[in-house]
């Protein structure tokens, strides 16, 4: 990731509220938000990338540090956010060190999530489920992978599933309505799963394609998926986005042969939203008769990335030569 100059700092444009505040940082890495705040990893006069996280007020457009790295190097990113807690991780700009913390938004406690500088293992970037915190952990020395799920409330934590492979595919976990998705690989096929939080019970889905990955939930029994051609061979570009359908045992090939995709997004309105190096835009889609359809355009000019969490969108573009960061409501078109 390359750094902005440093003369040109970020700009917060607030559209549900009509305000717009020069902020003195400049890179925003990782960021979501709420009805009132929204939590940003920062770079505030760094030696490196983001060494900081920040609270920012949208009624008085004022904000606080809530966290300073510990890290010489640092590159504070990987922020996650729902009604009572706020995660993200701690790390340098090598991607070292990944340290995960969580704080409670009502007691503003802040604590590890993890055992810190773990000696050969790397707790890879956690998302938010409730009262719970999900996350892949990695023992490099027993090349082993499993996920884990901790009570924020209790800090009890267990592992629920072994993986058979832990591949950039897999790295990858989803959450919604109770459920965490996730992917693995046996036997030359992908299978995807999905674990039940309160009843810790766990499905199995098998997939008709060996290599599959970036798996997200739209709901909790509806998501998307991504094929990728074997990574021993020559890329082929015929990489699809698939759509399943719990209720109906429904496969859908969405999009084929698509070139490598940079990104791909769902919202809180069970929209999805593909970004190719085929598309000017990120292509959008919706479930309609359970299917999903095309659906237009985000057509958003020089974005860098978005979340769409807890009824806010948040853009990062890069406008008049100034880089923004854009809250609103609805999407822009």
């Amino acid at each position: 990731m390359i750094k902005p100059q440093s003369s040109n700092h970020y700009q917060i444009i607030d559209k549900d509220f009509n305000k717009t505040i020069d902020v003195p940082f400049t890179n925003i890495h990782s960021y979501r938000g709420n009805a009132d705040f929204i939590y940003m990893s920062v770079d505030q006069e760094s030696p490196s990338l983001d060494n900081k996280i920040v609270e920012y007020n949208r009624k008085t457009q004022k904000y606080k540090t809530i966290f300073n790295s510990k890290i010489k190097l640092p590159s504070v990113q990987g922020i996650e956010l729902n009604d009572t807690w706020l995660l993200w991780v701690d790390t340098d700009e090598q991607g070292g060190y990944l340290n995960p913390y969580f704080m409670n938004l009502k007691t503003q406690e802040i604590q590890p999530l993890t055992k810190e500088n773990e000696e050969n293992v790397t707790n890879d970037f956690p998302i938010l489920i409730g009262d719970y915190a999900a996350w892949i952990k990695m023992d490099r020395k027993g090349e082993k992978a499993e996920v884990m799920l901790k009570n924020l409330k209790t800090s009890e934590t267990i592992s629920i599933f072994n993986l058979n492979s832990f591949t950039f595919r897999n790295m990858s976990l989803s959450a919604k309505d109770g459920k965490i998705l996730f992917t693995d690989e046996k036997d030359h096929f992908g299978y995807l799963y999905l674990y039940d939080v309160k009843s810790k019970e766990i499905k199995e889905f098998k997939s008709s394609f060996e290599f599959i990955g970036w798996a997200r939930l739209l709901n909790n029994q509806q998501w998307v998926y991504l094929t990728f051609d074997d990574p021993t061979k020559s890329s082929t570009g015929d990489g699809k986005l698939i759509f399943y359908d719990s209720s109906t045992n429904h496969t859908q090939e969405v999009v084929s042969d698509m070139l490598d995709v940079n990104n791909l997004l769902t919202d809180f309105n069970n929209q999805v939203f593909l970004d190719t190096n085929a598309y000017k835009y990120y292509k959008k889609f919706k479930i309609k008769d359970h299917l999903l359809v095309e659906d237009g355009w985000l057509e958003a000019p020089y974005l860098f990335r978005y979340p769409a969490e807890n009824n806010i969108y948040i853009f990062d573009q890069e406008l008049n030569e100034k880089y923004k960061l854009i809250i609103q409501s609805e999407l822009p078109n």
